[in-house]
């Protein structure tokens, strides 16, 4: 992880004086993949970036990439039981989204002239989970209330991606014959760094229950308006493995300069 910093570093540092720059912003859709794959849906994510071409060594680019994205957005009706036998229904809304940050190489296995360009690229970064719980008052009048409505967690660890794809430009589906300075832009990529904690949002379900030795449980103290009494209540199970994303971009790149 750090070779592959500082050879982007590097990369990047060597670019500055290339006269030509690439802004890119593409769809990414991230799957989950081992341990991650039983506990998060897919994240869904923009990313934004900038490449520059360097001046001796034309099919190398160099850059940073950035993306916000989100793998869960739901809101659920809990049914809390109590001591004496009752119960409340509690709207629990469930947030979690993702931002991630990295420096970018990419090579040209062809010159640009042509009008589909197969390419290697590897990046290396950071990657950041947050989520937030956010409690409703209940929906009976006189139910009890969560002594705090907004849970936030937040985590993040390092990591690298490697992959490969292509550069598609459109002058193929036109009669004209002209290039320009835009690029279709497809890849693949794979994407592991360390282990974070983050809440499992596949399998939310009303009366949490935490069944497996390896999640732990984020309980909010409720108060019952009626009586006083203060409870405890699981709203969520939070889950710690390795990042692992298999991830498929889909987007554009505009060229600032002229490519020879």
């Amino acid at each position: 992880m750090k070779f592959i910093s500082t050879l982007l570093f590097t990369i990047l540092v060597s670019a500055a004086n290339s006269q030509v720059w690439k802004l890119s912003t593409h769809y990414s859709l991230g799957v989950p993949q081992q341990q991650m794959e039983k506990n998060i849906q897919a994240v869904h994510s923009l990313q934004v970036g900038i490449l520059y071409q360097l001046k001796h060594i034309k099919q190398l680019s160099a850059g940073i990439d950035f993306g916000i994205g989100s793998y869960a957005s739901k809101r659920i009706e809990q049914t809390f039981q109590f001591d004496n036998n009752t119960a409340a229904i509690v709207p629990v809304n469930y947030n979690s989204n993702a931002f991630n940050v990295a420096l970018q190489g990419r090579l040209n296995l062809l010159n640009e002239k042509y009008c589909i360009v197969p390419y290697i690229n590897a990046k290396g970064g950071l990657y950041n989970f947050f989520s937030t719980i956010y409690i409703e008052d209940p929906t009976e009048a006189g139910g009890c209330h969560a002594l705090e409505q907004k849970t936030i967690m937040n985590d993040k660890t390092p990591y690298w991606s490697a992959g490969g794809g292509l550069q598609i430009d459109p002058v193929i589906f036109s009669k004209t014959g002209r290039k320009g300075n835009i690029i279709i832009d497809i890849s693949a990529n794979t994407i592991h760094g360390g282990t974070m904690d983050y809440i499992n949002t596949k399998h939310l379900t009303d009366a949490q229950t935490v069944n497996d030795p390896d999640a732990k449980a984020v309980q909010v103290r409720f108060i019952n308006a009626s009586t006083q009494a203060i409870h405890e209540h699981t709203v969520a199970q939070v889950f710690t493995s390795s990042l692992r994303l298999l991830e498929f971009r889909a987007g554009v790149i505009m060229k600032l300069g002229k490519c020879n």
